[in-house]
């Protein structure tokens, strides 16, 4: 690990222009000073809304500089949590991981921020910047390092679209010896809030969230009982047919 480790805010969308046009200009404001240790990854998902059109035409000198990287697939049809997340995550470049859903604000310097508190606690964490207050759009502010994302094999495809894939992740992380850190400051976790019929508008399930939560909670209870810490069998996320902001596949 570097000194100074680099940070990618992991970003996913599908047809939600209105929330990342608010969220994605003022985050890149705000960590502008520190964009040489930053990357900020956003993975279009198939977004009919206009997203594409929008960043590539709002952002040309933040994609040029590496600063933003857009990526775009049409593989995941149905929002699927735990399928676009570690797509997202294996597509950063940088040695910690934060996820950073759409609707999240990271505050100014807010990378910086985290940088620091990785180095203080010698990367063997899992970082979460929750409020404590439930259904206010923090909870899926978790940052890791690569590696250890790479060993938990990432968030658990098998679950449901929607529900409990975060803790889950936290539970395992724990699980495999990293010491889990409060990091919520008011300052660096805003969310929009949405309603849980927003989270699944475009999910192909008839299920309502509360049924998929607690379907994956109880999965990841068997999981972690059995021992069962790394899943997807180490391989995770979506790695075909994606495409950069010059529409050049990306292979690795």
């Amino acid at each position: 690990m570097n000194c100074i480790p680099k940070i990618s805010f992991c970003i996913t969308c599908k047809n939600r222009i209105h929330q990342i046009k608010k969220t994605l200009p003022r985050n890149l404001f705000d960590n502008f000073l520190f964009k040489d240790l930053i990357e900020f990854v956003v993975v279009d998902f198939g977004s009919n809304d206009g997203l594409s059109n929008w960043i590539l035409n709002s952002f040309a000198d933040e994609l040029n500089s590496g600063y933003l990287s857009y990526y775009y697939t049409g593989e995941l049809p149905f929002w699927h949590a735990s399928v676009a997340k570690n797509t997202a995550h294996y597509l950063a470049s940088n040695e910690l991981l934060v996820n950073l859903d759409c609707d999240n604000y990271t505050g100014r310097f807010g990378g910086k921020y985290v940088i620091k508190k990785f180095i203080k606690h010698d990367f063997s964490i899992i970082f979460h910047q929750f409020s404590q207050i439930y259904g206010d759009g923090t909870f899926g502010r978790i940052g890791l390092t690569k590696a250890f994302f790479e060993q938990l094999g990432g968030y658990d495809e098998s679950f449901e679209p929607m529900g409990f894939q975060d803790a889950d992740l936290i539970l395992r992380a724990q699980q495999i010896g990293l010491t889990y850190i409060d990091g919520y400051q008011p300052q660096y976790s805003v969310a929009i809030v949405n309603s849980k019929k927003d989270k699944i508008k475009n999910c192909n399930k008839l299920m309502s969230y509360d049924e998929m939560n607690a379907i994956n909670y109880k999965k990841s209870v068997l999981n972690i009982k059995n021992e069962k810490f790394t899943v997807n069998n180490g391989l995770f996320g979506i790695r075909k047919n994606i495409f950069d902001h010059n529409g050049k596949e990306i292979l690795r």
